[in-house]
């Protein structure tokens, strides 16, 4: 088993402890709030990566996953150079791109692909950008979709599924854990902790 397939077995094994990750869009207190939580992971959907960098440096030992949206983070490319770079400081990259998954996984970053369920188009788009990049894994986002188009996910793929967006209690994310999602993540840090 290479790196990557090891690194993503331990990312399973820990959404089964807490699969609630926080979403944290590059507020420092945000960010300094999910690592001293205990997480699976922490998305990092804005800031600055050289600023995020710098806090996750401070806590080498016993952090969550740290998965950086490169779309969506300033400061790093996503190009093969930018996803190296990622990849040596973090343990995955997050995006919309298929080439930069595709890069991702060749560095042995955990890759995960998003994928826009606005409707039956964009899941059936989706679904073929998701074959061809083969991700670790998937977040659907707005979460809430999930539980509508999961038949038709799991009919196509069979990668772990992770939901994001427009969750904002803790009936819907248990929903969408129920549904089949491995994961679930929310900027809503009361629902940081899924009792």
């Amino acid at each position: 088993m290479g790196k990557g397939a090891e690194k993503v077995g331990r990312f399973m094994r820990a959404l089964k402890v807490n699969p609630v990750i926080p979403a944290v869009r590059g507020r420092d207190e945000d960010l300094e709030r999910a690592l001293a939580g205990d997480h699976a992971a922490i998305f990092v959907l804005g800031g600055d990566v050289f600023r995020m960098l710098e806090r996750v440096r401070r806590r080498p030992y016993r952090r969550p996953f740290i998965c950086v949206n490169v779309d969506m983070v300033g400061g790093v490319a996503s190009d093969p150079s930018g996803i190296r770079f990622l990849a040596r400081e973090v343990d995955g990259v997050i995006s919309t791109h298929r080439h930069v998954v595709e890069i991702a996984r060749g560095n042995e970053a955990l890759a995960i692909q998003r994928l826009f369920a606005i409707d039956t188009s964009a899941v059936e788009r989706g679904l073929k950008v998701l074959r061809q990049a083969d991700p670790d894994a998937v977040e659907i986002l707005p979460g809430l979709a999930f539980p509508e188009i999961v038949e038709s996910y799991r009919a196509a793929l069979n990668k772990p599924v992770l939901a994001g967006g427009l969750i904002k209690d803790r009936a819907t994310a248990a929903t969408i854990l129920r549904a089949g999602a491995v994961g679930v993540s929310t900027s809503d840090h009361r629902l940081w902790k899924l009792a």
